[in-house]
C-alpha cells in the first residue's frame, strides 16, 4: 500500500472511530450485527476463537478476497437500505485493510476497531450461549 493510501485508510479510520464513539456504539442493532459477522468469519477458522485470531491467519489473498466480499455486500445492503448491515460491514473492512500495515498509526488505529469488534464478538457469544442455556 502506498504512501497515499495509507493516509486515505487512516483518514477512514479516524472518521468511522469517531462516529462509534459519538453514537456508533449506542446502535445495539449495529453492535450486533457486527458480532455476529466477526463470530461468523472466526468460525470459519479452525480452532480461532477471537478476531484478533482470525485476522493474525489471514494471507494477503485472503485478505483481498475479503475486502471485494465485503465491499460487494456493503453495496448490496446499502441498496437494500440494510444500513445498521453495511455499517458492520465497513468496520470490519477497515480492520481488515489496515492489517498487515508497516504504518504505526494505522496500525494503531486498526487495533481500537479490534478492540470494538472483539467486544462485539463476545457479547454476540455470551447471547447465544445464554439463549441456548434457556432454551434447554
Amino acid at each position: 500500500m502506498n504512501t497515499e493510501s495509507k493516509t486515505i485508510l487512516l483518514r477512514k479510520i479516524a472518521a468511522l472511530l469517531e462516529d462509534l464513539r459519538r453514537e456508533g456504539m449506542e446502535n445495539g442493532e449495529a453492535m450486533f450485527l457486527l458480532g455476529t459477522a466477526a463470530a461468523n468469519l472466526v468460525d470459519m477458522g479452525k480452532e480461532l476463537s477471537s478476531w484478533t485470531g482470525f485476522k493474525a491467519v489471514m494471507t494477503r489473498s485472503d485478505i483481498i478476497q475479503l475486502l471485494q466480499h465485503i465491499d460487494t455486500q456493503g453495496n448490496r445492503m446499502l441498496d437494500e437500505d440494510k444500513v445498521n448491515v453495511a455499517y458492520a460491514l465497513q468496520i470490519i473492512g477497515m480492520s481488515v485493510a489496515a492489517s498487515g500495515s508497516d504504518n504505526q498509526q494505522l496500525q494503531q488505529a486498526g487495533a481500537l476497531l479490534d478492540d470494538v469488534i472483539e467486544k462485539t464478538l463476545i457479547n454476540y457469544r455470551n447471547y447465544v450461549q445464554t439463549r441456548t442455556t434457556s432454551l434447554n
